[in-house]
């Protein structure tokens, strides 16, 4: 079928074209993001505010799943909304929390797949707290700490105002409703947005062992070496001689990014004996492998066309949610960098991250996945539109994501 052709190809064209942008305008931009950040203090009301819009979130989401399944027919005991968490990849955190990884003979090999970070925060709130609780508190905690960092950080290039509508936006993103649920998200946000702060404000210690949690939590957290690298070269280049060594300390602290993965691979080695176990299980029970972004594209909307009419719930739900985030992701990419709207680091993140994580092959979880890449946010708040469009554009999106999600239309 040509539509999937088509697809690919345009995925391939926005990214090079993205990428193209970036490289051009990369001499200007090294320059500009080496001024100094606005490092000014912040208010109680100002921070007061940014708890309140992140619980908000959370709350209002768990809401709006709330009254779709009533409306729809589902469940409407109030208790069956938090429970939906059964349906995904929390029952698999769960059983690390409580049991630890475990081999085959105990039929919770799987959870080879899923990095320990969440579950071992989980673990210790179950220490004192039922399961479902201790849950929800490793999630939602963690997006109250995911706000207050990425708030700072946007302090440091925009005014209040600004920088409080892009905390909005990255709430609206679609895939934002994860947040709610004991998922991973929450933590490896925090710990990506908390590890950038840290860096732009030369705590490097600090910010490696932010990088080494969101690593420990995500595979996707490895990636943040090189953010945190490109934002170590902006710091200390060009070099003196006298700065040597400040720049060898702090690069260091980035290894413990990698070591986080050496702990991954060290316990699938002793708990399955091969320390790559995990990709062969992704392999054969989630069918998932290392692919090309613009090969996952062709395969999407292949399934989109197909499911279209024979089974609209998919559709809706599931293929047509990941081709439009991964569209609109590359469309505002290519915005972005042709216009510099993004300091270096953050920008050359993108490419990276985008082709890892839409390059899984049977990719499903895309709107998830972009949820937690805050840049995107930044990216909107820049956008020549009109708040209220910006806001009814992704609110409507939202809304509808959350309903898919509730109504169990193949969201994951």
């Amino acid at each position: 079928m040509i539509m999937p052709v088509l697809a690919s190809v345009l995925s391939a064209v926005l990214f090079a074209a993205a990428l193209f942008c970036f490289v051009r305008a990369l001499p200007a931009r090294w320059r500009q993001d080496r001024l100094p950040g606005n490092v000014s203090a912040f208010s109680a009301r100002e921070l007061g505010f940014v708890l309140l819009l992140c619980l908000g979130c959370l709350v209002l989401r768990m809401a709006a799943v709330s009254a779709a399944r009533l409306l729809g027919g589902k469940n409407t005991a109030l208790a069956d909304t938090f429970r939906m968490y059964s349906g995904l990849d929390s029952k698999h955190y769960f059983e690390i929390a409580k049991n630890g990884y475990r081999t085959a003979e105990f039929g919770e090999y799987l959870n080879l797949v899923f990095f320990p970070g969440y579950p071992l925060l989980t673990g210790l709130f179950m220490l004192a707290l039922p399961e479902m609780i201790s849950g929800y508190l490793a999630a939602w905690l963690p997006f109250l700490a995911a706000g207050m960092a990425l708030y700072r950080l946007f302090r440091l290039e925009e005014e209040p105002p600004a920088a409080r509508r892009m905390l909005l936006w990255l709430c609206l993103f679609p895939g934002a409703v994860f947040y709610a649920y004991p998922m991973s998200e929450s933590l490896y946000l925090a710990a990506a947005a908390a590890a950038l702060y840290l860096a732009r404000t030369r705590r490097w210690l600090a910010a490696g062992v932010c990088g080494f949690l969101a690593a420990f939590t995500r595979s996707l957290g490895a990636l943040l070496v090189l953010p945190l690298g490109v934002e170590l070269l902006e710091q200390f280049l060009p070099l003196r001689r006298e700065n040597r060594k400040d720049f060898l300390r702090c690069g260091a602290c980035l290894l413990l990014i990698p070591l986080a993965v050496l702990i991954y691979l060290w316990i699938n080695r002793i708990t399955a004996g091969d320390p790559l176990i995990f990709l062969q299980y992704q392999k054969s029970n989630w069918h998932q492998a290392t692919g090309w972004f613009f090969q996952t594209a062709a395969t999407q909307t292949e399934y989109a066309l197909s499911t279209w009419t024979e089974a609209p719930v998919k559709f809706w739900g599931l293929w047509l949610p990941n081709l439009l985030v991964g569209f609109v992701s590359l469309l505002l990419m290519v915005y972005a960098c042709a216009k510099r709207l993004l300091r270096v680091p953050e920008a050359a993140w993108f490419f990276v991250y985008f082709a890892v994580s839409y390059g899984a092959t049977w990719l499903l979880s895309g709107p998830r996945y972009m949820a937690v890449f805050w840049p995107l946010a930044v990216v909107t708040e820049k956008l020549p539109l009109p708040k209220w469009s910006k806001a009814a554009l992704l609110g409507s999106a939202a809304l509808a994501y959350t309903v898919f999600f509730a109504l169990r239309w193949s969201v994951w």
